[in-house]
């Protein structure tokens, strides 16, 4: 009790003294326990803000007699040096709760760096003033996170609802470097990397929140186990005074004094700032490498080449580096593949798909209607389905593969050899995220080749089933997953009714109302002049479905077309040399956020920057300065960067074959441009074509909300 309060508890009523010391003894812990145990660290990196995700305190001696513990993959350390302090906030009511401008113990690494395990990714703070508004935690000392143990698991959440939140699991797997939690409930957890991890009943603290990853059973997350903590804080720095920030400089000299010697598990990961800097920049960005991470940024990251760097080749230099938006929702998405087999996609694309040199033309006589099977339509959309594959990525996105075509139903008393033995649709490949399965159904596709006719109803529809689990798909269902179907056909409906255009149109849009109404989007591409002379069915299935139609005159331009396509929150990324004011030769975008590029170099120094800019309006840059030695012994690519280089110079072959020059360049982004160009007009003659179709036809918008069912 403060002087005051004591000084009229002394003067009052028996009565009222006993009233005043019961409320005394009760009602403070009562408060202090409703006080939240985490905050969100903030800080300025030069001139840029970064956030962190949550931390919270533990007591330590000092004067502040509390440090603050978050995760190393939340903060750069290059940032954290560039900052003079860092603040800590609650999540809902901004109240500073303390600040620090040193690091306690050494710094623990990325769990996401090569090397980087979950019981290393921490920081420790040392406070520089006692933390206000905000409990302590004890950590655990011993039998920790046995499995089957129940906790609670406390963040701040990212949409500042309110400063604390918790959620509740099972511990399914613990070892030393990592423990795993299944939730009881799936849960938005934006925002809590870095939190608390604690044993319940106790509420000690076992662990760090990491990362979190979809599983069979429900959400996965992984925890960093407090031992790795618990020994930092045995061994802090400078006797217990702490390390300023700008001391962990992630190059030179201050890098190497940075890391002091001593023992335990964190040990070889601060001994090593000498040879290979802590938790260096250009590796911040592997961010995502098995898990989704748990910050709230926009992070960029140069991954190769290192700054300070050689580089020989005489083409130019080899960039490779992660942008990722990470702010942005959690999502997971499912897409179905659709593609026209039916006997018209035989005839050529216009383009030689197959790269063989020879570019098929349509024979008017003989037994092979194209002078190339390989470069037909059906050859043009597999080609897109694996392009567009190639800018999936399999921690988030399944995809599956359906095909349609179909036969005319027999007359009745009449008999047809191998009659039945086709459906109208078939589901080549169920979903998955093992893209080597839809690679195969790719391939047995295009082997067994175009037949029958054209029956769009069917092939939507079983996409529908598919993507929502109903009854007569193979897929296992994703109730929380966007849900999304690429929609290829080079023609008009012909089926299910022979001789029936109105009633075959009616049937599409039915299913495209039932897959609005199973929040299924449709993206229709058409291909060919058939297929835009008469495009009502493809227009509105988009429309209907909340999709968008995309008109192809030329079916070989589908490849280039379908470059587009993309589910990521960045919506733009450049690649420059600074020095020279010229931007990349060729860059390379994955939906996961990594890129390759290739950048023009002078002799001697050279800075190359990357800039990057999200969906939500978040945008940062990152540089590196390089040496270009034309002429010396070549360096060694780091074993990881091989495949994203490789598609890379697969591209850049194929530039070249059109033409090595930038003038070249130029005139194939004017096609792309002319191409959008001439979309857009097709785009609105189809659309004027469809609606003077519909009036031919009879067909009223309401078609739109006419309901069936579940198919």
């Amino acid at each position: 009790m403060s002087a005051q309060p004591l000084q009229l508890a002394m003067s009052a009523h028996p009565l009222q003294l006993a009233i005043m010391l019961a409320l005394s003894t009760s009602w403070a812990p009562a408060a202090r326990a409703i006080e939240p145990a985490v905050a969100r660290p903030h800080l300025v990196a030069g001139s840029e803000p970064r956030a962190g995700g949550s931390a919270f305190f533990v007591a330590a001696p000092g004067d502040a007699g509390a440090v603050a513990i978050t995760t190393a993959h939340g903060i750069a350390l290059a940032d954290l040096a560039r900052s003079a302090e860092v603040s800590f906030e609650l999540a809902a009511s901004k109240q500073r709760v303390s600040v620090a401008s040193r690091l306690h113990a050494a710094p623990g690494r990325s769990f996401a760096v090569p090397g980087g395990r979950l019981s290393d990714d921490f920081l420790i703070f040392a406070l520089d003033l006692a933390p206000r508004g905000v409990r302590t935690l004890a950590l655990c000392s011993s039998d920790c996170a046995p499995v089957g143990q129940r906790v609670r698991i406390l963040g701040a959440p990212a949409n500042a609802s309110a400063d604390e939140d918790d959620v509740f699991g099972q511990v399914t797997k613990s070892d030393a470097d990592q423990i795993e939690v299944l939730l009881d409930v799936p849960a938005d957890l934006r925002g809590w990397g870095g939190g608390p991890v604690l044993r319940q009943p106790g509420g000690e603290v076992i662990g760090l929140l990491e990362a979190q990853w979809p599983d069979d059973d429900g959400l996965r997350l992984g925890v960093a186990p407090i031992d790795g903590v618990r020994t930092a804080l045995a061994h802090p720095l400078d006797a217990g005074l702490g390390r300023p920030f700008a001391s962990f400089a992630p190059a030179g000299a201050n890098a190497a004094a940075a890391a002091p010697e001593r023992g335990g598990p964190q040990a070889a990961a601060a001994n090593a700032g000498a040879a290979a800097p802590l938790d260096d920049p250009s590796e911040e960005g592997r961010l995502l490498g098995r898990s989704e991470a748990l910050t709230t940024e926009l992070r960029l990251a140069i991954d190769y080449p290192p700054d300070g760097g050689i580089v020989t080749d005489e083409q130019g230099a080899f960039v490779a580096g992660h942008a990722l938006a990470l702010l942005g929702d959690y999502r997971r998405f499912d897409v179905i593949l659709v593609l026209d087999t039916s006997g018209s996609t035989r005839d050529p694309s216009g383009s030689d798909v197959n790269e063989n040199g020879v570019v098929a033309e349509k024979r008017v006589l003989g037994v092979f209607p194209s002078t190339d099977p390989g470069d037909s339509i059906l050859a043009a959309e597999v080609a897109a389905a694996r392009r567009v594959l190639e800018n999936f990525d399999a921690r988030s996105t399944r995809v599956g593969v359906v095909t349609f075509s179909g036969v005319s139903l027999p007359s009745p008393g009449a008999f047809v050899v191998g009659a039945g033995e086709r459906p109208a649709a078939l589901t080549e490949q169920e979903l998955t995220s093992e893209y080597r399965e839809v690679e195969k159904a790719l391939d047995r596709v295009l082997a067994r080749g175009p037949d029958g006719q054209t029956n769009m109803t069917e092939g939507l529809r079983l996409a529908v089933r598919e993507l929502k689990g109903y009854q007569g798909g193979l897929s296992d269902p994703d109730p929380e997953s966007a849900k999304i179907v690429l929609f290829f056909t080079d023609g008009q409906p012909t089926l299910p009714y022979d001789n029936s255009p109105a009633q075959n149109v009616r049937s599409v849009l039915r299913a495209a109302g039932q897959a609005r109404r199973s929040r299924v989007i449709v993206h229709s591409f058409a291909l060919g002049p058939e297929a835009l002379e008469s495009p009502v069915a493809a227009v509105e299935m988009a429309r209907i479905s909340g999709g968008r139609f995309t008109p192809v005159r030329r079916p070989a331009d589908l490849i280039r077309v379908i470059e587009d396509v993309s589910f990521a929150n960045l919506d733009q990324l450049t690649v420059r040399n600074q020095t020279l004011d010229q931007a990349a030769t060729e860059l390379l975008r994955k939906a996961d956020g990594s890129f390759a590029a290739l950048v023009p170099m002078q002799p001697g120094r050279n800075v190359i920057e990357v800039w990057a800019h999200t969906s939500d309006g978040a945008e940062a840059r990152a540089r590196v300065a390089v040496q270009h030695l034309v002429g010396a012994s070549e360096v060694t690519l780091p074993a990881e960067l091989m495949a994203l280089r490789g598609q890379l110079l697969e591209r850049r072959i194929v530039s070249l074959r059109r033409n090595r020059i930038e003038a070249e360049r130029e005139r194939t982004q004017e096609v792309r441009r002319a191409l959008e160009l001439e979309i857009e007009r097709e785009r609105g003659s189809a659309e004027e074509r469809a609606a003077q179709q519909r009036r031919e036809l009879r067909i009223e918008p309401a078609a739109e909300g006419e309901s069936e069912a579940s198919p």
